[in-house]
């Protein structure tokens, strides 16, 4: 077991900020749970919900990568990530795309590029919204990007695109096309740009990278992710609410 687990069992939010160096990704994974709870709406009562963090590492072609899920600020996306990764479903997955000092992206579990998770109690593929909470709010934007609902260009996601951040993917078109795809941002000039970046408001991240992130960035098209674990806080996974 890798020693960040093992510390972590003492001090999650510690151990993070110490892998971390106190930079500003660490602010953002190690940050208390929000003063006001997130309220999911009713019409996502039929998604798993993560409440609370969770630790997933991935093993891959070029070595581990370990990622802290953000449950408390982005409980749909982060539900939907975990759930993916305890019912094996990122299993020999492929990455589909790689752009040196910009991000890698997953494909769907079959190599393709517009399926995903095909629900067994629905036999429909799960579809997950777009979930962003602005700066200054207490509760998430769903459904739309922030420009859409809008909010000034100027106020940023509580959880930014900064080096290592890890979001859902879905087409230009539609914010609540997501499933499965996830990409990994590595940072440049324009990932860590003060005045903010292409993907800042535009697409849901749940979650960053705290080990392996160098690993992440060897990724090249055709490698795959051999297999994914929770290592911590699976039991915080809540599963649909059905009526």
């Amino acid at each position: 077991m890798p020693a960040i687990v093992k510390s972590l069992k003492f001090s999650f939010s510690f151990v993070l900020l110490a892998v971390l160096c106190g930079g500003g990704t660490a602010s953002r994974v190690a940050a208390k749970p929000p003063a006001e709870p997130v309220q999911i709406p009713a019409a996502y009562a039929g998604l798993p919900r993560l409440t609370g963090k969770a630790l997933v590492e991935l093993q891959t072609s070029k070595g581990p990568i370990v990622i802290a899920v953000d449950g408390d600020r982005s409980p749909i996306n982060a539900g939907n990530f975990v759930d993916l990764v305890q019912k094996g479903v990122y299993t020999n997955t492929p990455v589909n795309r790689s752009e040196k000092g910009y991000l890698m992206q997953v494909s769907d579990p079959q190599g393709g590029n517009d399926g995903g998770y095909k629900d067994p109690s629905t036999g429909k593929i799960r579809r997950i919204p777009i979930e962003i909470i602005p700066e200054g709010q207490a509760q998430p934007v769903y459904g739309k990007t922030l420009k859409a609902a809008g909010i000034p260009e100027t106020t940023f996601p509580v959880m930014r695109h900064l080096p290592g951040a890890v979001g859902l993917a879905h087409t230009e078109k539609d914010p609540n096309s997501g499933s499965t795809q996830f990409y990994i941002t590595y940072g440049n000039n324009e990932m860590v740009n003060p005045r903010g970046n292409f993907l800042d408001g535009r697409y849901s991240v749940f979650g960053y990278v705290v080990d392996g992130l160098t690993n992440a960035e060897k990724l090249r098209v055709g490698d795959k992710i051999l297999s994914a674990k929770v290592l911590l806080g699976g039991e915080k996974l809540q599963p649909p609410v059905t009526k």
